[in-house]
């Protein structure tokens, strides 16, 4: 099955000049630096503006997935809601699941998964900075499995993260261990003074 036959694949809202944030700004909008390494859009960070710069229904909502298409890597993230509206900057694209047969965290999942990264940098194009056609995206394969086998996968998913995450500490909490257990030797059993020539 294609993500076209499961979801719409929309294009970010572009802007003629360098995102400058606002401080009374109404309108959080979306850029690549905002989608984090775990999959979620980072709103904390997100840029503030006035107004949109043109007519648009492209304003997020809750289970929207955005996508970088452009670069080395794609990054992805799933906008879950907002205190305010929120729209994705141009060449982000948005991609709107049928929830009824497309859980947004599966798909997140899905994007995320070597052999996909793998199709999409297959199928970018340009030689300076590599984009993928929208086309591109609509036509990646989506192996389906149902809604509760969706979710359980996205779970298991998470535990390894989470499992990866405790490693890393530990690994890190062993480091320091050591080394202060080297300091206190030290310490313990300072090297003799050298005895000076007469």
């Amino acid at each position: 099955m294609r993500l076209a036959d499961v979801a719409s694949v929309l294009v970010g809202v572009p802007f003629r000049s360098r995102i400058e944030s606002e401080a009374d700004g109404a309108v959080a909008v979306i850029q690549a630096r905002d989608l984090s390494d775990d999959g979620h859009v980072d709103l904390v960070s997100a840029a503030r503006v006035r107004n949109i710069p043109r007519s648009t229904k492209s304003e997020l909502i809750a289970g929207d997935v955005v996508l970088q298409p452009r670069g080395a890597r794609f990054p992805v993230g799933l906008f879950e809601r907002a205190d305010r509206p929120a729209i994705a900057a141009a060449p982000l694209l948005v991609i709107r699941c049928d929830k009824a047969v497309l859980a947004p965290e599966f798909l997140v999942l899905l994007l995320q998964l070597p052999s996909t990264q793998a199709f999409l940098r297959q199928s970018a194009v340009g030689t300076y900075v590599p984009q993928i056609p929208r086309q591109a995206i609509e036509d990646l394969p989506v192996p389906l499995p149902d809604l509760p086998d969706q979710l359980r996968l996205v779970d298991l998913a998470r535990l390894e993260r989470r499992e990866l995450e405790l490693m890393d500490r530990l690994r890190d909490r062993r480091e320091q261990l050591l080394e202060v257990a080297v300091r206190e030797l030290a310490t313990k059993h300072p090297k003799p003074a050298k005895a000076h020539a007469i």
